[in-house]
């Protein structure tokens, strides 16, 4: 199974159930907990490729947790990425990773799985309206499916019966 960033325009829209959404957790250096978590809003079937297997794309919402030990003057003051990026003090701020948990989502009968996994921890000199820091999280999501070939077989059936078909007029 491949896992496309974003679905072509004939993409397949897929039904969904979540069975789990979990958090990912992290701690900083300075003892502060950074959580992530994915919430998938849409699977869609983008493709099959030559050895039968699906190409999924998946579009979603993250949320982000701060809990830290030491505050900072609060603000309620909205900021942009460019604001934040420009405020980076630390770009790569050590981490240990505390949990790392599978999503997992029952798409159109087959079990599939996803994990956000955070690469790199930038600090910055701001703070959100709580006095807690603000860092810029660069993340990847990993995506796991079985694939048996029933499952295979499944998503073939689903692409070639949902997919537009091609009409010309007469």
């Amino acid at each position: 199974m491949t896992v496309l960033p974003g679905p072509p325009k004939d993409a397949v829209d897929l039904s969904f159930e979540p069975i789990h959404e979990g958090w990912s957790i992290y701690r900083t250096k300075d003892d502060v907990l950074i959580k992530i978590r994915l919430i998938v809003l849409h699977f869609k079937l983008a493709g099959i490729k030559e050895d039968g297997s699906a190409m999924l794309a998946l579009g979603g919402n993250l949320m982000f947790a701060i809990t830290a030990p030491k505050k900072g003057p609060p603000t309620t003051q909205a900021m942009t990425n460019e604001q934040i990026v420009a405020a980076i003090v630390e770009p790569d701020v050590a981490f240990d990773t505390v949990k790392e948990d599978w999503n997992e989502y029952n798409v159109e009968g087959t079990k599939v799985g996803v994990k956000v996994v955070v690469t790199v921890i930038a600090k910055t000199s701001l703070f959100d309206a709580n006095g807690d820091p603000i860092y810029n999280v660069n993340h990847q999501s990993i995506v796991r499916a079985v694939t048996k070939p029933e499952d295979k077989a499944k998503f073939q059936k689903i692409w070639s019966e949902r997919q537009p078909q091609n009409t010309k007029a007469p």
